[in-house]
């Protein structure tokens, strides 16, 4: 991201990097927990987690034929998706799903928002929407997530999951960043964010290629969930934990993925450094790494037609 735009303090610039962190959150209100189903959703899951409290997952759904599961990013959700989705609709059924605590899902105000809890919910989420030979698509936070349900999956159930396509995806350990070291103080990091307005945020928080591509609908999109003091308690929770502390193993295991796999990945992205998709392309067995020009963090939204390009050879 660029902050040439931005004329607040080094603090607030801290806060509003991950708001809208290169992805966005979809617009709507809170489903009530009475509800099994959600007005207007075309499929979803009520997900148990052992003894904690089910917890239901909204998710959008298109097309027809083998399933194409989409994993978002961190303070994101299923409108971060909106520029592949047609396409991607053209080659199978479509299943956009927002990850707990986020976009139109459940916002608990517990601490299950590891990526074990969140990988755990999205393996639940396959296996209750019963989803075989599954196509995993995961940006950044959303990509580390994929890996870690494809590792479960091969490992409980073989054949579950087709192909992998990761984008700018934290795949492994990195240094601590400004923020992540923010949302780790007790109390401020939630008085911070709900001072600041989710709009003003989102907007600051774009670079200024990113910003020009935005429409205002686009920026109320991402800000909107930010309302909701769970999607705010959601987004410090996961920020937390974000770094799993079997980091190691987790790693080693991907030698052992056999999947097809197509690593999207921005040349320029300050968030998670291209030698990080380097690294994953020559450790997965059958990886594909396609490196854009023009873009930091955020391709989809940045580069749309070029990764639509990359998913129409990809996905069959």
């Amino acid at each position: 991201m660029s902050w040439s735009r931005t004329v607040l303090g080094p603090l607030l610039l801290v806060i509003v990097a991950l708001v809208a962190v290169a992805a966005g959150a979809t617009a709507g209100e809170r489903a009530p927990r009475a509800s099994l189903t959600y007005v207007g959703m075309t499929g979803g899951a009520t997900i148990a987690a052992g003894a904690r409290e089910p917890v239901r997952l909204y998710a959008e759904e298109t097309g027809s034929g083998r399933p194409i599961l989409l994993i978002h990013g961190l303070g994101a959700s299923t409108y971060t998706w909106r520029n592949v989705v047609p396409e991607l609709a053209r080659r199978g059924r479509v299943i956009a799903v927002d990850l707990k605590g986020f976009g139109r899902s459940d916002k608990p105000f517990d601490l299950a928002y590891s990526p074990a809890d969140h990988a755990r919910t999205i393996v639940e989420f396959i296996r209750r929407r019963g989803l075989d030979d599954v196509t995993l698509v995961g940006h950044s936070f959303g990509g580390a997530i994929a890996l870690l349900v494809t590792l479960e999956l091969n490992r409980s159930a073989p054949g579950r999951v087709r192909d992998l396509v990761l984008i700018d995806a934290p795949a492994y350990r990195q240094p601590s960043t400004n923020f992540v070291d923010l949302m780790r103080m007790p109390v401020l990091p939630y008085a911070l964010l709900t001072l600041v307005p989710p709009e003003l945020a989102t907007w600051l928080a774009l670079d200024e290629d990113q910003a020009r591509l935005m429409s205002p609908r686009d920026v109320l999109s991402y800000a909107a969930p930010f309302r909701d003091a769970g999607a705010r308690h959601a987004l410090i929770a996961t920020t937390r934990q974000i770094e799993p502390p079997d980091f190691a193993s987790i790693t080693a295991a991907y030698a052992t993925i056999p999947q097809r796999t197509l690593i999207i990945w921005c040349r320029d992205d300050p968030t998670v450094p291209l030698a990080t998709g380097q690294k994953l392309a020559r450790t997965l067995k059958r990886a594909r790494l396609e490196v854009l020009e023009g873009c930091t963090h955020v391709p989809q939204d940045e580069r749309p037609d070029a990764v639509n390009r990359l998913l129409r050879g990809f996905v069959r």
